[in-house]
């Protein structure tokens, strides 16, 4: 017979399954009410380099600016299949967005359990529709989470190498396709380069704690930093097959490191705590519950790992939100996906 504590665990459970849906519901409801608000500043800039990529002119060739043309592209397929409009542009956005919620419910069942997942995923779909991080538009930092996201998911996969020659090769092609998608997040936005060293650092970890040998080790790295190369190599032989490849250096990396060179040091921490505080307050009761996930995490040994994986994540994440100490709005959704599968964590607790 199943005890009392077992019925009240599995209401709680189901409590969890019944809000979190409903919140995720509600979000996708409010993006669909909101698809035809005008475009903001970036969105116009992503609108026309998109429609030149659809007209057949590379990017960097009459639009310049000094991001990678990940996005651009992303626009380009998103206007493709629902029209050159903002409702177009906006219903791109409402799908990514909700690609991305899924994945945060994978991500978060895999490292804890499907309870964590539905909180994570809803806490993620509320912060990330909020104003203060302008969240109803389709900037840069949306394309960037969705291939890093489902890269991190193929990076969890529990199983191990062996000595069967097809087990192997699962692994390295896993391990590829993962690299391969935190290469289209970096083609996104030049700031999610800084993923990359995490899957490396969480890879050597894993395989370390394996007791795999060095040369495999090596190899598996190896393997997982070819892919990520691989979408900025095939950018760049396309930009130079367009005759374009000296302003897209230009725009790109010499302008771009200009420009992120303009913020002292001095005056970062005033203009983050700035930036931090409003978008802190829109959502404290998330960003609270995340801090006591991140510390009852690191408590409890059956989820230290997975704590400190998130917690990782989380600093990577900061990292690249801090490029060129700009910090404006939108850079803060690189770390929403962090603090709600800790928020998550504790809600699982």
């Amino acid at each position: 017979m199943v005890g009392k504590t077992e019925i009240n665990a599995r209401l709680v459970r189901l409590a969890w399954w019944a809000m979190g849906t409903i919140a995720v519901a509600l979000v996708i409801v409010i993006r669909i009410r909101l698809l035809g608000i005008p475009l903001e500043r970036d969105e116009g800039e992503y609108a026309y380099a998109g429609q030149l990529i659809l007209q057949g002119i590379p990017p960097y060739k009459l639009a310049f600016n000094m991001k990678f043309p990940g996005t651009y592209a992303a626009y380009a397929l998103v206007m493709s299949v629902f029209g050159q409009t903002i409702h177009g542009i906006h219903l791109g956005l409402l799908l990514v967005n909700v690609a991305t919620i899924a994945l945060i419910f994978l991500l978060g069942r895999r490292l804890i359990d499907a309870t964590a997942g539905i909180a994570a995923a809803a806490c993620y779909a509320v912060l990330s529709v909020s104003p203060s991080v302008l969240g109803l538009a389709a900037h840069a930092t949306n394309f960037v989470l969705l291939p890093v996201l489902g890269g991190m998911l193929l990076l969890l996969d529990k199983q191990r190498v062996t000595a069967s020659q097809p087990s192997q090769l699962n692994q390295a092609v896993q391990l590829f396709v993962s690299g391969l998608l935190f290469g289209i997040g970096v083609l996104m936005k030049q700031p999610a380069v800084l993923f990359v060293p995490f899957g490396v650092i969480y890879i050597v970890w894993k395989d370390a704690q394996g007791r795999l040998p060095f040369r495999v080790i090596l190899v598996r790295t190896l393997t997982f930093g070819i892919g990520a190369v691989v979408p900025i190599a095939i950018t760049c032989l396309v930009l130079w097959r367009a005759g374009v490849i000296d302003k897209f250096w230009f725009w790109t990396i010499n302008y771009a490191w200009q420009y992120g060179s303009v913020v002292p040091l001095s005056q970062a921490p005033r203009i983050f705590f700035q930036s931090a505080t409003d978008i802190v307050e829109t959502g404290w009761p998330v960003w609270i519950i995340a801090g006591i996930g991140a510390l009852a995490g690191c408590w409890d040994q059956r989820m230290r790992a997975s704590t400190l994986f998130l917690i990782s994540f989380l600093f990577f994440s900061a990292v690249a939100l801090c490029a060129g100490f700009y910090f404006r709005p939108h850079y803060f959704i690189l770390v929403l996906p962090a603090i709600s599968l800790l928020a998550g964590a504790a809600i699982s607790k």
